[in-house]
């Protein structure tokens, strides 16, 4: 009879599982629904954000800059993201700013009974209001693997925005714009969800104050930088995973499974 409670509480459990699964996932589609996005949780902590306009190459309009906006605030303080990819959906990353939905905007920006100091205030708003989306990614405690495949347009160097010619994936590499070439989409997002899923195993408060600390490192002095890292890690190497981590090396055990932050 107890054998036979315990199987039907094991066959319970193992019925419940997929339950659990499908209501967290329908929760995350309801958190992150948007018209120019697709975001996927794709587990273990990875999170895939995609851009969804694939029959105009996903040129950017401005519904896709607000959605933009608000997914990245939205991960940021999700706990259960720990890394994210991002990338396009269809035959291109992104064709880069769509001109026809800009042009728009602009001519019935033009049009409106202002001064030329006025209409250069709401054009000012408009360009930042397109920055904010993109600072967002970076300002993202979370790291964002760019899975970049066909079109990238907007993503310049000096001599590209100067001479405005096509330049291709040996060269993004050679200059450092890209970390790694893949010969075809498919081994590109396997190499991204295999690094996004190393990253999101690791301990989130070391990961995502490192990229805290690096990006702070490009925009300031050695001496402000190094300062800035001790006054970070005043707090933050009291965590917990600091312990967990050095009893793994030292005992070479398995990887700690970090709390989420």
């Amino acid at each position: 009879m107890k054998a036979h409670k315990r199987a039907n509480i094991r066959g319970l459990c193992c019925f419940i599982s997929p339950i659990i699964s499908l209501f967290r996932s329908a929760l995350v589609a309801m958190s992150y629904s948007y018209k120019c996005l697709l975001v996927h949780h794709i587990g273990d902590g990875v999170f895939h954000v995609q851009l969804n306009r694939p029959k105009q190459l996903n040129a950017i309009n401005p519904e896709m800059w607000e959605e933009i906006e608000d997914v990245f605030r939205k991960l940021d303080t999700d706990s259960d993201c720990r890394v994210v990819i991002f990338s396009g959906n269809g035959r291109a990353f992104t064709a880069g700013i769509d001109l026809k939905s800009f042009s728009s905007n602009l001519t019935d920006l033009m049009a409106k009974d202002h001064d030329v100091a006025r209409k250069g205030r709401e054009i000012l708003r408009l360009a930042e209001k397109m920055a904010v989306a993109f600072n967002l990614i970076e300002k993202c405690t979370k790291p964002v693997i760019a899975a970049i495949h066909g079109y990238c347009i907007g993503y310049w160097m000096h001599e590209i925005a100067m001479t405005a010619r096509d330049f291709y994936g040996p060269e993004a590499l050679q200059q450092g714009y890209v970390s790694r070439l893949f010969d075809t989409q498919e081994a590109m997002m396997a190499a991204a969800k295999e690094t996004a899923n190393a990253i999101a195993t690791s301990s989130p408060v070391a990961v995502q104050g490192t990229k805290i600390v690096l990006n702070y490192a490009r925009d300031h002095s050695v001496d402000e930088s190094l300062r800035y890292v001790a006054i970070w890690n005043m707090s933050q190497l009291q965590t917990e995973d600091m312990a967990q981590s050095a009893v793994a090396v030292m005992t070479k055990g398995p990887k700690p499974i970090y709390a989420k932050l």
